[in-house]
């Protein structure tokens, strides 16, 4: 008896000692219709049902028609070849199963996704059957490889790297979540540190001409300050972060705005 209750101690020790992963919420899901009702959710948040279409068979990202077309693969013919460490490994390290070299999707924002989001992404992925047909093989079109020679978009790992090691500033626990979140969605467009890309997005400091209220009205339904749309950002927050929840939403409100006013207090 003795020698049990050691046991429990040490394994409350060691759990003590290993923080639970930040998720979004819905992570503590307990059935399988729930983990993809989650998977479903982030897989809407996170826009891989913009690019990969909401049935997942694929779509083509090119911004304009006329900067030539690139092709999202339909995934759905995918699936069956990978294992779900496999998919971990393609989408958190950027690593496909044939071990070529990756580019495009932000697998550099998916790296910070905790093990229940992922899993409950793959399980949204895995409940579609095979269905559709191939799309032609990924390559980019004129405008963003001129991003590619000009070392503005780098492939993969390089991404990763850079994401990994310059992220957005640490404003400590109390908002570690909002960061957590900022980071799997907010970094895609606004670069690693949330400092934005020359003539595509601005540095989210933009968030300090705007207040609480405001911001998550932004972040809703799309409406800036005046009450109009504020271009691709109108269209990204109505599409996808209308489906985050209001705590979360505030929590990366939060984040945004502490970190505008970091300088300033």
């Amino acid at each position: 008896m003795r020698i049990w209750g050691a046991a429990v101690l040490l394994c409350l020790a060691a759990c003590q000692r290993q923080p639970a992963q930040l998720a979004y919420e819905g992570a503590d899901y307990r059935t399988d219709a729930q983990k993809i009702a989650h998977g479903k959710r982030l897989a809407d948040i996170l826009d891989c049902t913009g690019c990969h279409g909401s049935n997942l068979q694929g779509t083509n990202v090119a911004d304009k028609p006329e900067d030539g077309a690139m092709y999202a693969p339909n995934i759905t013919l995918l699936l069956g070849k990978y294992s779900d460490a496999e998919l971990d490994r393609l989408i958190r390290d950027g690593v496909p199963k044939d071990g070529r070299e990756f580019w495009f999707m932000p697998v550099e924002s998916y790296q910070f996704l905790s093990d229940r989001d992922l899993a409950a992404i793959i399980a949204f992925a895995r409940s579609f059957k095979p269905a559709g047909k191939p799309l032609p093989p990924f390559a980019f079109n004129g405008v963003e490889h001129k991003d590619v020679e000009q070392g503005l978009l780098g492939n993969a790992q390089a991404q990763i790297r850079k994401y990994r090691d310059h992220p957005p500033v640490d404003l400590g626990a109390q908002h570690a979540w909002g960061r957590y979140m900022v980071q799997t969605t907010c970094t895609m467009c606004h670069n690693n540190a949330l400092q934005g890309w020359t003539n595509f997005t601005p540095n989210l400091d933009i968030a300090g001409a705007y207040s609480k209220t405001e911001l998550t009205q932004l972040l809703t339904n799309g409406k800036g300050k005046t009450g109009k749309d504020v271009g691709r950002m109108s269209g990204i927050a109505r599409e996808h972060f209308s489906h985050l929840t209001p705590h979360e939403r505030e929590a990366i409100v939060d984040y945004i705005i502490a970190r505008a006013d970091r300088d300033s207090r």
